[in-house]
Parts: structure tokens; C-alpha cells; sequence
């Protein structure tokens, strides 16, 4: 009677609780690296779809406007005297008055199209451009690139560049591409101010550049010395303006490094060294410690200028 009593009240062993100790802690961090591992995949995927949102919605509304560009101008060709052009690159885009120096005469605050602007880049070594665009309205209930209703017959101007948005602890600087709306009547302006912050279209963008597609309708091969129908290619905002003769714009390639607003954590995979490719430039970024726990995505876009297919004259 007293040995079954002794067998009844029988616990676990010392062995035996160390074992279930043990098996305890394994099943429950198994679950909780489940659990972290779900988290992260999480947050990449939910970083993934705002990139994406961000990148495509954005650049749709800034090739929409784009593609508006010299809509209504005083000639169908697109180049830097052409006066309301479509790509405004100079003063005489415009006004037709001149100084005695032979300038547009007009007070201009940062309204042109320019590449290389300082402080504009988070990819070493490279600065982003600014691109400049014009166009007429002649419709009811137009707006903006800022949300601000247009009036009939009004020039619109609107300037795409990189600022600098609120830092949020972020890798890098927290630049932002932003869009920046001027109107005016008539064809002689006094001022056409561009300066102030705007309205930002893609929330975070490391880079932002600009090539130019231009066309001549009569060139010559230079290894038969024959004359060709067309000639086309693309070339920098800078180096544009530095031709002596121009020729006429009819595309434009827009090129953006895109990263995510929401960290995902440390990615193992993260190469520092990698370089981004994107229209004429071939770099990588500059370093900080954060910069693998964003994602990034290179978008690019071809614009044609449906508003300036025109026939250059030629001389």
C-alpha cells in the first residue's frame, strides 16, 4: 500500500525537466525567428509596393504634363529662341524684347532648364538636373502641376528638380522631386519667378536627370559626305546650350534613382559598391551607414514632344 502511494506521487527528474527546458527555448525561438523573418518580409514587400506606387504614379502625372509642352507657341519647332517654347532653356523663350546686350528682357528667378545643380544628388561624384517646360492653356478646368486651377489662355511654366524634404532619420539626404508652377498672360513678361519649395511628386529620389532628343531634318554623313534625311540623338541639358547652332528638341529621356520612404532593416545583400545606370550617368552612391536598409529602383522614361515635330528651316 505504501509503495503504490511512494509510485503515485512520483515527479520528473532533474534530467527530465532540462530536457523539456530545453526543447521549450528551441520550439519557442524557432517561432520567434518565424516571426521576425515574416515581419521582414513584410516590410520589404510593403517598401517594394510604396517604391513602386511612388515611382510610377509620380513619373505618370510628370510625363503627362511633359508630353503638354510647347502646346500653343509661336512656331512647332522646340529650341532656345523659339519664343513660349516648349523646353524653356532661355529668356528669349519668353519675351521677344531684348536688352542692348541682346537678351531676353526678363527678370528670371530660377526659370531655366540647367543640369549639374549643386547639392541635388545623393550618387557620388554626380548632381541632378532641372528641367524647365512651357505651354499654353486654352481649356476649362486645367490644373497645375501644385493643384492650382488654370485660366483660359494663360502661360503655364512648370519646373521639375530635387529638394530637400524633412529628414526622418534617413540614409543619405532626404531629397524629394518637386514640381514648381508659374502662370502669366501676354507675350511680354516682366518676371517669371520659380524659386520656393513647390510640390513634391515623388517623396524620395536620389538622383534626377534629363537627356535631350534633338533632330536635324538635312545632315551630312561625315564618312560619304552625303546628305541624310535626318539626323538624331540625345545630349545633355549642358552641353546642349553649349552648341553654337542648335538643333531642334523633339523628345526628352527623364532618368530617376527611386528608394523606398519606409526602411526595411538591414540588407545582407546591399552591395556599396554597386553602380546605377541611369541615361548618361554610371554611379554609386554616396556612403552611409543606411543606406542598406532602403530599397531603390531606377525608373527612366522617353517623352516624345508631340508640340514640336515641326520642319526646321533650314538656311
Amino acid at each position: 500500500m505504501n509503495r503504490g502511494l511512494q509510485n503515485a506521487n512520483k515527479g520528473f527528474t532533474l534530467l527530465e525537466l532540462m530536457i523539456a527546458l530545453t526543447l521549450g527555448l528551441i520550439v519557442s525561438a524557432i517561432a520567434i525567428q518565424l516571426t521576425l523573418t515574416a515581419q521582414k518580409g513584410v516590410s520589404s514587400q510593403q517598401a517594394m509596393s510604396n517604391l513602386q506606387n511612388d515611382a510610377l504614379f509620380g513619373l505618370e502625372a510628370v510625363v503627362r504634363d511633359i508630353r503638354l509642352a510647347n502646346l500653343n507657341a509661336s512656331d512647332v519647332v522646340i529650341n532656345d529662341s523659339v519664343l513660349h517654347g516648349g523646353i524653356v532653356l532661355d529668356a528669349k523663350n519668353y519675351t521677344s524684347k531684348r536688352t542692348g546686350a541682346g537678351l531676353g528682357d526678363v527678370e528670371l528667378v530660377d526659370a531655366l532648364s540647367l543640369g549639374n545643380i549643386e547639392n541635388t544628388s545623393n550618387l557620388s561624384g554626380v548632381k541632378s538636373d532641372q528641367l524647365v517646360i512651357q505651354y499654353k492653356n486654352m481649356m476649362e478646368d486645367q490644373f497645375d502641376c501644385e493643384g492650382t486651377k488654370i485660366p483660359i489662355n494663360t502661360f503655364v511654366v512648370q519646373k521639375y528638380f530635387i529638394r530637400k524634404d524633412t529628414a526622418k532619420n534617413e540614409a543619405n539626404e532626404p531629397f524629394s522631386l518637386a514640381c514648381k508652377a508659374f502662370t502669366y498672360t501676354g507675350d511680354e513678361p516682366a518676371k517669371i519667378d520659380l524659386s520656393g519649395n513647390g510640390e513634391v511628386i515623388i517623396p524620395r529620389v536620389d538622383y534626377f536627370g534629363v537627356m535631350l532628343g534633338v533632330a536635324k531634318d538635312k545632315c551630312v554623313d561625315t564618312e560619304t559626305a552625303d546628305a541624310l534625311m535626318s539626323c538624331f540623338g540625345y545630349i545633355s541639358i549642358n552641353d546642349y546650350m553649349a552648341l553654337t547652332t542648335k538643333p531642334q528638341i523633339v523628345m526628352l529621356k527623364v532618368g530617376m534613382l527611386v528608394r523606398s520612404t519606409n526602411s526595411t532593416g538591414s540588407n545582407d545583400l546591399f552591395n556599396e559598391d554597386k553602380l546605377y545606370e541611369i541615361l548618361n550617368v554610371n554611379s554609386k552612391l554616396k556612403p552611409n551607414t543606411k543606406n542598406d536598409q532602403y530599397m531603390r529602383s531606377i525608373v527612366t522614361q522617353t517623352i516624345a514632344l508631340r508640340n514640336g515635330f515641326g520642319i526646321e528651316k533650314q538656311e
